[in-house]
C-alpha cells in the first residue's frame, strides 16, 4: 500500500475549540482509522503507518487541551462530545469509507465515547471498535475491582500526564515513594495540597477520587458496532476489560495474553517474547478479526468462532509456552 505524506487535520468542537491532529493517508484506501490520544499525535506515526499498510487512512488527534489541540485539559470530561464532533466531520470528509475506532488505555476510552456519541445522535454507525487495555473512566483508574486505591499509579500518572498541556518527566522514584507515604498518612486528597499542584489540578484530583464506576450496560447499551477488546493478564485494568467485553450489546471478542499494560512491548523475558512472536502476536488477532467484520484485514480459519449467532461474546487466549492462540466461542 503506497504511503502518502501526513498532513495536518483540524476539527472545530461544539464550543469552537480547534482540535488538531495528523492524518496519514494511503493510496486507494478501503477504510479510515481514528485514534484520539492525550499522548501526542506526532508520536504515533509508526502506528498510523501500520494502518496505512492495511489499507486505511489513519487520523491521530490530540484530545482537548493536550499538545496542539485547544481548550482546557480535564481527563475523562469531554471525550463524548468532542469525539462525536470529530466523527461527524470525518463522515462528511471521507464519505463512504468504513470507520474504525482504535485506541489503547485512555485512547480506548476516547474510542468508546466517540461511538457513544454517534449512537446518541443517530448518526451512521462506526464499523468497528478496537480497545486495548482500556482505562474506562476515572473511578476505574483510581480503584481496583476489590475497592483498593491505586495510589502509586494515580500519583505517577497525574503528575506526568494530568496537569499540563504536555506530559512532564516522571517523578523520581524516591519522590514518588514519599508522596505515596503522604497519601497513606494524610489521605490521598489532603496529601496533594502539599505537592505544589495548581488549583485546577487539585480540582481534577478531587474529582478523580469521588467519581463513580461506569455502568457499562447503561453507558454503551445503544452501540451496535462490533468490539475487539485486547487485555493483558497482568494489566491492572484486566477485570474491567473483561467486564466491557461481557456486557457489550453487540458482538464482542476478548483477547488476552501474558503481558501487562504496555502489552507485548512491556515483556522483558526473552523466552516469553519468543513464544508470543511464535504465536503471531496481536497481529494474529487484529487482522483476522477485521476481516471477519468485512473490513481490510487478513482472513484466518479461527474466525469461524465469531460467526455463531448464538455466541455473541467470544475470546482468544495466548499460550506462549506452546506458541499458539486458543480460540473459544464462550463469553469472556
Amino acid at each position: 500500500m503506497t504511503e502518502e505524506p501526513r498532513r495536518e487535520h483540524l476539527c472545530r468542537a461544539g464550543d469552537g475549540a480547534v482540535l488538531r491532529g495528523r492524518i496519514w493517508e494511503c493510496a486507494n484506501p478501503e477504510g479510515l482509522v481514528v485514534i484520539r490520544t492525550p499522548y501526542d499525535a506526532d508520536q504515533h506515526e509508526t502506528t498510523a503507518r501500520s494502518w496505512n499498510a492495511r489499507g486505511y487512512h489513519c487520523l491521530v488527534q490530540d484530545v482537548r487541551g493536550r499538545y496542539r489541540s485547544a481548550g482546557a485539559w480535564s481527563p475523562y470530561a469531554h471525550e463524548e462530545d468532542d469525539g462525536g464532533r470529530v466523527l461527524a466531520h470525518l463522515l462528511d470528509e471521507y464519505e463512504g469509507l468504513p470507520l474504525v475506532l482504535f485506541g489503547a488505555s485512555y485512547a480506548a476510552h476516547t474510542a468508546l465515547e466517540a461511538a457513544r456519541a454517534v449512537a446518541r445522535d443517530g448518526a451512521p454507525p462506526v464499523s468497528a471498535i478496537i480497545a486495548l487495555v482500556p482505562a474506562l473512566g476515572l473511578a476505574e483508574t483510581a480503584w481496583d475491582t476489590q475497592g483498593a486505591p491505586q495510589i502509586l499509579h494515580r500519583i505517577g500518572w497525574w503528575h506526568e500526564h494530568g496537569r499540563h498541556r504536555r506530559s512532564q518527566p516522571p517523578l523520581p522514584a524516591g519522590e514518588l515513594d514519599r508522596r505515596v507515604a503522604q497519601a497513606h498518612e494524610l489521605g490521598v486528597v489532603e496529601a496533594a495540597e502539599h505537592w505544589d499542584w495548581s488549583p485546577s489540578t487539585l480540582t481534577g484530583w478531587r474529582r478523580l477520587w469521588s467519581a463513580e464506576r461506569v455502568d457499562l450496560a447503561s453507558r454503551y447499551g445503544r452501540i451496535d458496532a462490533p468490539l475487539l477488546v485486547i487485555s493483558g493478564d497482568d494489566d491492572f485494568f484486566h477485570d474491567d476489560a473483561r467486564r466491557l467485553a461481557r456486557t457489550w450489546p453487540a458482538p464482542s471478542h476478548f483477547a488476552s495474553g501474558p503481558w501487562g499494560h504496555r502489552l507485548v512491548a512491556g515483556v522483558a523475558d526473552q523466552v516469553l517474547r519468543a513464544g508470543i512472536r511464535a504465536a503471531g502476536g496481536l497481529t494474529r488477532i487484529v487482522d483476522p478479526w477485521l476481516a471477519a467484520q468485512g473490513l481490510p484485514g487478513s482472513p484466518a480459519e479461527w474466525t469461524e468462532v465469531l460467526t455463531a449467532a448464538s455466541v455473541p461474546h467470544t475470546r482468544s487466549t495466548l499460550d506462549s509456552a506452546s506458541g499458539t492462540w486458543r480460540h473459544e466461542g464462550n463469553s469472556p
